[in-house]
């Protein structure tokens, strides 16, 4: 057959030629038509917002679980519909959580561990992986100063900080294992008062009660106070190790997002201390563009886990195997069927190498500061923002003013009640226009470093922006928020 029949062919049976190719080939095929990494154009909407109510009702039938099977055709245009309302982190725009863009590593790692579909609990079933979570674990050990210890790779930042808590609960108690809580004097968990939620909930799942949470007072950084932390029972991570040895407390870094400065050589001094830990989490997929769920704790104590989680199941962990059983990883996590996501992490180093992932440590830390010499500067000339706290981190905490609550004094004292009040109404009205328009997607929350009045929480988590970028979300700013009143 001549080429030229061969494509009068392909154009004749057209249909034909698609149906035949299978349902994965044409999900992605229609993903690089639809450009999913938006290497192409970052101006299109991050967002076409729809109502929960109207998204209930539009397509209920579509996101249904029918009783028959529908046809290939019609399965296809479903996934088509459900990529095309979804909110994609691929956006340059999406600073909305603290993470961003994947890279392509790693969803053909995600896709290639899906296609296997292996649970990570013993090396008969899962023989490559085991292996690679174990070498995994022993480098970022080094990495973070912990001469000996163990780490798992956990279903998200929130269970490894509730992986912490057990270890702590096992490590001081050992009995309670066995006994359980009613055996224990009563326990206390002190966090900073700017800590993760995942604190509070561990304490409520794993029986504690939320009232076992100490919140210790921080300081306008952020950062635990050490005189306080001392009152209750220290806050670089230093003077914590020194109080927590002294009382026998143990101590857990939550560095789920700042974990990743371990990787840059000119910012890994920022994680001095944390070597002293008892255990620490930290998220890969915060920082690196590795795709959800991607986390990870580590603890310096070699065989915490087992000690903690261990019940030697007889039907997965036999110790008479014709292999050496240490290679059964899945008896010290409190999981049965668990999900590979090392290999996404793997398959990101292997084509970035460390330098390359702390070039993009690096890139994010600096976009975080572009942005706030930009608020600064816009503080300075006409009072439309103010920057909250300089940013240690990726993440940047400031106002915008719209004209009317302008030409307020420096001392925040100085603010009546009404203005504080008004400011508090500001960001709900401009997320909601932000969100309409699809131009961007940025946080918003309320802290204590600005007094619990709503604030913006501006994530730099895309590394493919640039100070062009920052000088645009400033703009935006300005055209959604110039004339609301409130």
């Amino acid at each position: 057959m001549s080429s030229t029949e061969a494509s009068n062919n392909s154009g004749v049976n057209g249909t034909e030629a698609a149906s035949s190719r299978s349902l994965l080939r044409r999900i992605v095929d229609f993903l690089d038509e639809a450009d999913w990494s938006f290497k192409k154009d970052k101006d299109r909407p991050i967002v076409k917002f729809i109502s929960p109510d109207s998204l209930m009702s539009e397509y209920a039938e579509m996101l249904g679980l029918p009783d028959k099977p529908v046809p290939e055709d019609v399965l296809l245009d479903n996934l088509k519909t459900v990529y095309d309302l979804s909110v994609t982190s691929n956006h340059p725009r999406f600073y909305n959580q603290l993470f961003g863009r994947v890279h392509e590593e790693s969803v053909v790692g995600s896709l290639l561990t899906d296609a296997i579909n292996a649970s990570i609990y013993t090396y008969e079933v899962a023989p490559v992986f085991t292996v690679m979570e174990r070498l995994a674990m022993q480098q970022f050990l080094e990495l973070f100063g912990f001469k000996n210890g163990e780490g798992v790779c956990t279903p998200g930042g929130s269970i490894g900080n509730m992986y912490a808590i057990s270890l702590a609960k096992s490590a001081v108690f050992p009995d309670a294992r066995r006994l359980g809580l009613a055996a224990m004097p009563p326990a206390k968990i002190y966090v900073s008062m700017e800590s993760h939620y995942s604190m509070v909930k561990g304490a409520s799942f794993m029986g504690f009660g939320e009232n076992a949470v100490v919140k210790v007072a921080t300081d306008e950084h952020g950062r635990m106070k050490v005189d306080a932390l001392r009152e209750h029972i220290k806050s670089d991570t230093e003077n914590v190790a020194n109080v927590c040895q002294e009382f026998n407390v143990w101590l857990h870094v939550d560095g789920c997002l700042g974990g990743s400065a371990i990787l840059s050589e000119s910012r890994r001094h920022l994680l001095d201390g944390c070597q002293r830990a008892d255990s620490l989490t930290w998220n890969p997929h915060k920082m690196l563009g590795v795709n959800l769920q991607c986390s990870l704790l580590l603890t310096r104590h070699s065989g915490a886990l087992q000690r903690a989680h261990g019940t030697q199941a007889a039907y997965l962990f036999q110790q008479d195997k014709f292999y050496p059983p240490q290679f059964d990883i899945g008896d010290k996590v409190i999981q049965c069927g668990r999900k590979v996501d090392v290999l996404k992490l793997w398959a990101v180093w292997r084509g970035l190498g460390k330098s390359g992932l702390g070039d993009l440590v690096d890139r994010k830390f600096t976009l975080a500061k572009q942005l706030a010499n930009l608020i600064a500067q816009r503080q300075k000339t006409d009072g439309s923002f103010e920057l909250i706290a300089e940013p240690e981190s990726t993440n940047v905490l400031f106002w915008y003013i719209p004209p009317a609550l302008r030409g307020q004094p420096a001392d925040w004292s100085k603010r009546d009640d009404s203005w504080w009040r008004q400011m508090d109404a500001v960001a709900p009205l401009l997320k909601k226009r932000m969100t309409l328009d699809g131009s961007m997607l940025i946080g918003y929350q309320k802290c204590a470093a600005s007094k619990n009045i709503n604030c913006w929480r501006m994530v730099c988590s895309q590394d493919t922006n640039s100070e062009q970028d920052m000088e645009r979300i400033v703009g935006e700013f300005c055209r959604f928020g110039e004339d609301i009143s409130v």
